[in-house]
C-alpha cells in the first residue's frame, strides 16, 4: 500500500503541465499584415489585423471581432519589437494574408521587404499575398458584415472555379520563389466596390519592383493563355444579343522551338467545353447543329483575339514574361536557357507566340427553339 502511495506521490511530482501558459486574454492572434510606406519619415509601416479574444466570446454583440494595430519603422523586425511596447505579443501562426502597397513595392525590392517574414520560423509560407493602390491599413478596416477583411480574402481567393477573370492564389512562398529565380510574376490586386472588397485585376512585379496594373478582363486572358483558368463563364456580344459561355473543361498544350536563328516559338493551344449558359437572342435555335457551330465559331473568335491582343500588351508595352514560357524554354533547350536567363524577358518580348482556341458547346441548358420529334 506504502508503495502504491509513494508511486502516485511521484507520478504528481513529474506530472509536467503547462508551466508557460498564457491567458487567452494576452494572445494577439494576427490574421492579416498590411504593408505601406511609413509615417514620420520611416521606411515602411505594418498594419496588423488580430483576433481579439475578448470580441470573440461576445460573438453576435460585435460585428468584427479584430482590432488594427499600425507601426511605423525601418525594418520589419524592428516594428515587431517596437509593437511589443503597445501591446501583447503577437503571433502570427494563423496569419491568413499579406496586404503590400503598390507604393511600397515601387520605392523598394520585394524580395528585402519581405525578407524577415521568410526567415521567421514562425512565418507560413503559405499565407496569400495581395497588392493594391489604396491604403493597406485602410483596407484590413473593411469588414463584411462582421467578418475581418483578411478572412475575407482569403475565402474569396478560392472563387477561381467561378470566375475566370481572376488569378489564381499566391502564397509568399510563390513569390520568393519568383525572385530565386529572377522571374516576373503577377500577383492578385485588391481594390474597393461600393464599400466592399474585391479581386480587381493584378499587378505585375518585375525586377523585384512593382510595375503596372492589368485589368480582370486581361486576368481572363492570362489564364486562357497559361491554362491556369478552372471554370467561369466567358460574355460576349454578338448580333446585338449578349451570350454567356460556362468552361466545363479547359485542356492546355505549349509547344516549344526555336527557329534556325535562335527565335524562340511557343505554339500554344487550349480546347475548352462547356454550356451555352445564357443568350438574349430571341430568334435562336439552340437546338440547331448549326447554330451552335456558329457560336463556337465566334467563341473561338473572341478569346483568340482577346489572348493575342493581350499578348501583344506583354511583348511591347510590359515587357515581362509573367505567363511561365521561361520554363517551358529551361525545359526545351537547358544549355541555352542558362545563357538566356539573365535577360528573359527581353527575349520573351522578341519571341514568336502563336495561340489556337478550339470550343465546344455540350450543353445549352433548357434554352432552344421547340425540338420536332
Amino acid at each position: 500500500m506504502k508503495k502504491k502511495a509513494a508511486f502516485a506521490l511521484m507520478a504528481l511530482v513529474l506530472l509536467s503541465g503547462c508551466w508557460d501558459s498564457t491567458n487567452i486574454e494576452e494572445l494577439n492572434m494576427a490574421i492579416g499584415y498590411g504593408l505601406d510606406k511609413g509615417d514620420d519619415g520611416h521606411k515602411l509601416k505594418i498594419s496588423m489585423q488580430v483576433l481579439v479574444p475578448q470580441k470573440i466570446e461576445q460573438e453576435s454583440s460585435v460585428k468584427d471581432p479584430t482590432k488594427i494595430i499600425e507601426t511605423s519603422g525601418d525594418s520589419v523586425h524592428q516594428i515587431f519589437r517596437t509593437t511589443t511596447l503597445k501591446s501583447h505579443r503577437i503571433f502570427a501562426q494563423q496569419l491568413r494574408v499579406y496586404l503590400f502597397s503598390e507604393e511600397l513595392i515601387n520605392e523598394n525590392n520585394f524580395d528585402l521587404v519581405i525578407n524577415q517574414f521568410i526567415r521567421d520560423n514562425e512565418t507560413r509560407r503559405g499565407s496569400l499575398v495581395f497588392m493594391t493602390s489604396e491604403k493597406p491599413g485602410d483596407l484590413l478596416k473593411i469588414n463584411d458584415d462582421g467578418q475581418p477583411a483578411s478572412s475575407t480574402l482569403y475565402d474569396i481567393s478560392g472563387n477561381t472555379k467561378l470566375t475566370i477573370r481572376m488569378l489564381k492564389p499566391v502564397s509568399l512562398g510563390d513569390i520568393s520563389s519568383a525572385m530565386q529565380n529572377n522571374v516576373s510574376f503577377a500577383v492578385p490586386k485588391v481594390g474597393v466596390d461600393q464599400g466592399k472588397l474585391i479581386l480587381d485585376g493584378a499587378s505585375i512585379i518585375k525586377n523585384r519592383r512593382f510595375l503596372t496594373n492589368i485589368s480582370p478582363l486581361a486576368v481572363q486572358s492570362y489564364n486562357l493563355l497559361t491554362g491556369e483558368g478552372k471554370g467561369g463563364v466567358i460574355e460576349f456580344e454578338y448580333n446585338h444579343s449578349i451570350y454567356s459561355f460556362e468552361i466545363f473543361k479547359l485542356k492546355h498544350n505549349i509547344e516549344t522551338n526555336k527557329t534556325a536563328s535562335g527565335k524562340y516559338q511557343f505554339n500554344v493551344s487550349v480546347e475548352l467545353d462547356g454550356r451555352l449558359s445564357e443568350d438574349w437572342n430571341e430568334r435562336g435555335n439552340a437546338f440547331n447543329e448549326k447554330y451552335l457551330q456558329e457560336i463556337e465559331g465566334v467563341v473561338e473568335r473572341r478569346l483568340e483575339k482577346n489572348v493575342k491582343d493581350f499578348i501583344g500588351e506583354l511583348q511591347h508595352e510590359i515587357k515581362a514574361d509573367i505567363c511561365g514560357f521561361s520554363q517551358k524554354a529551361s525545359i526545351a533547350y537547358p544549355k541555352d536557357f542558362r545563357k538566356e536567363a539573365k535577360h528573359w524577358d527581353e527575349i520573351f518580348s522578341e519571341s514568336d507566340i502563336r495561340y489556337k482556341a478550339n470550343v465546344k458547346i455540350r450543353d445549352f441548358g433548357t434554352k432552344g427553339a421547340t425540338q420536332s420529334l
